[in-house]
């Protein structure tokens, strides 16, 4: 079974991702070697933290693309942002420093774990309202929107919010409390897709092949396969059929 990971920080030297170009070329191997291909790269977009690094991003992006193009004619990549929110976030959307998953009007959302749930619907529903599609990252390390059930979590799915998980949340990575918060969105149908967050090739590494095989036999071949390729492609704008 192939993969589509569309949250990682693969680009060197933009956030706290990969620290050189060595790092970020062994770190595609790895993905392409745990079977990813389709591969949507999503540096920090967090002026506050790391600048205004659309313009590095985007170059050192060419040099990834131009390495995959040579050693891996058969992945596609793609580029995004994972966008640090704050109030006026969508302005960064709307001028082009931040990007959408791909060419698509999704967007890849996070806030700080200890956020409120106030604070996160808040900023969903601004998201919302200036015509793009919220992808919540890591929506299981949010502590706050469990609190009183999932009701919360259902009505962003009304709203429109697509969700996703980390891969190490289910094998443990983030604790106990963590990973039991991750299938139980599993168990509820909540979920829409599982990506690496992968910032090293040493540490919080791609691990979609494993999570995968975790999650079918919990779960079972469907629920993976749309978990880890058919919901992630289709965020992308890519038919299922190319």
């Amino acid at each position: 079974m192939y993969y589509a990971d569309i949250h990682c920080h693969m680009l060197y030297g933009v956030d706290d991702g990969a620290r050189d170009r060595r790092e970020m070329l062994q770190m595609l191997e790895k993905s392409y070697n745990d079977n990813v291909r389709v591969l949507c790269v999503t540096p920090h977009f967090a002026p506050g933290n790391f600048g205004n690094n659309a313009a590095k991003a985007r170059e050192v992006f060419e040099e990834l693309r131009e390495y995959a193009a040579l050693k891996h004619p058969d992945m596609r990549l793609f580029m995004g942002n994972e966008l640090f929110y704050r109030k006026g976030a969508a302005a960064w959307i709307d001028d082009g420093h931040c990007k959408t998953l791909g060419n698509s009007f999704c967007v890849l959302v996070d806030f700080r774990e200890d956020a409120s749930r106030e604070m996160i619907s808040e900023g969903l529903h601004r998201i919302l309202t200036a015509g793009y599609r919220p992808v919540l990252a890591h929506l299981e390390r949010y502590r706050d929107i469990f609190r009183g059930g999932l009701g919360l979590i259902r009505s962003f799915k009304v709203d429109g919010v697509l969700l996703q998980a980390d891969s190490g949340s289910f094998l443990g990575d983030f604790g106990f409390s963590v990973r039991r918060r991750a299938n139980k969105l599993v168990r509820a149908g909540l979920l829409d897709v599982i990506s690496s967050d992968a910032h090293r090739v040493d540490s919080r590494h791609t691990n979609l092949k494993e999570c995968c095989s975790l999650i079918t036999k919990k779960y079972g071949e469907e629920v993976a396969s749309k978990l880890f390729w058919s919901n992630a492609i289709r965020i992308l704008g890519i038919n299922s059929e190319e």
